[in-house]
């Protein structure tokens, strides 16, 4: 079977991937940024394509709560989102603290850790409200699945309740 044939196949986490890239048991691999910086950085490869360029409009970062969490510790649930954009507003503002801590953290290079915050914070939302056009892509997506026969309610199936007041 020539390389532009061969088939797709699960592998398992992303060292597991990146080894049989290196041992070229396989020809690519899709890994988070982290790893994928990390190997371009040790010279072992290069980046093919970020998924970003493929689908512009994607939800990407969500945070859950079960019903018994809303419905029993709402303040909690505000409190952790108050810190959570806390967060991300200091991230935005102090790149070098936060990568710095990340490099720590991570236990990655300066390079790297700077790499991922470049890729990664204009994702993060500074009001958690979801974009129109990537609920409509999510929507979508289940019917294309076929895992809904018709595109849901998306209203129905978050809310915003405790977001901060803009």
């Amino acid at each position: 079977m020539s390389a532009a044939l061969r088939p797709v196949f699960a592998i398992g986490e992303n060292a597991a991937r990146v080894a049989a890239v290196k041992a070229g048991a396989v020809d690519g691999c899709v890994v988070d940024i982290g790893s994928a910086l990390n190997f371009v950085e040790r010279g072992d490869g290069r980046i093919l394509m970020r998924f970003g360029e493929v689908a512009k409009d994607f939800i990407l970062h969500v945070i859950f709560a079960t019903d018994s969490a809303i419905a029993e510790k709402p303040a909690t649930l505000s409190a952790f989102l108050k810190g959570w954009f806390e967060t991300i507003a200091f991230m935005r503002h102090n790149k070098a603290k936060s990568v710095a801590i990340a490099t720590e953290v991570m236990g990655t290079t300066e390079k790297t850790a700077s790499g991922i915050y470049d890729e990664l914070m204009p994702m993060f939302s500074d009001t958690g409200r979801f974009d129109p056009k990537a609920l409509a892509v999510l929507s979508r997506s289940f019917v294309e699945m076929k895992i809904l026969p018709t595109e849901p309610d998306m209203s129905k199936l978050y809310t915003e309740a405790f977001l901060p007041k803009s």
